[in-house]
């Protein structure tokens, strides 16, 4: 029995796919953060992670958690974002993320770029985040 099941998880690893285990890991984080869940949202983030904001840099997840309480304040999220493109390397343990943010009432106002690093227990976590790109001009 206990062979069996070793052969199943075997089995069930070999096909995993990274890029879209890292594209969920951004749609469940960037779930958290809509859902004002501070704790689940911070599961997400490695303990020496980097937030790369606009005019300051957040090193190590007490850092980060100091800085982004402000996009925690109210009911409704300040901005929202979603996946557009995942790529991974090829050992499926780094993983690039970026996409759209868009303001609450659904405006594009930016995007973000992500990177996610695959941990030993399988589960994907932010080691960088941002500083994103502005939404480009027309000429």
């Amino acid at each position: 029995m206990m062979i069996g099941s070793l052969m199943l998880l075997l089995a069930v690893s070999l096909d995993a796919d990274p890029a879209a285990e890292a594209r969920q890991a951004e749609i469940d984080f960037a779930a958290a953060f809509a859902e004002r869940d501070v704790e689940k949202f911070f599961r997400f983030v490695l303990d020496d992670a980097h937030f790369l904001g606009a005019e300051e840099t957040y090193s190590g997840k007490a850092s980060i958690r100091e800085g982004w309480a402000r996009f925690f304040e109210g009911d409704r999220a300040p901005f929202s974002w979603r996946p557009e493109r995942v790529l991974v390397n090829d050992e499926g343990t780094l993983a690039l993320s970026t996409g759209p943010i868009h303001n609450p009432e659904g405006a594009l106002i930016g995007y973000y770029s992500s990177v996610w690093q695959k941990q030993p227990g399988g589960e994907w976590k932010v080691v960088f985040d941002g500083p994103g790109s502005a939404v480009p001009q027309p000429p």
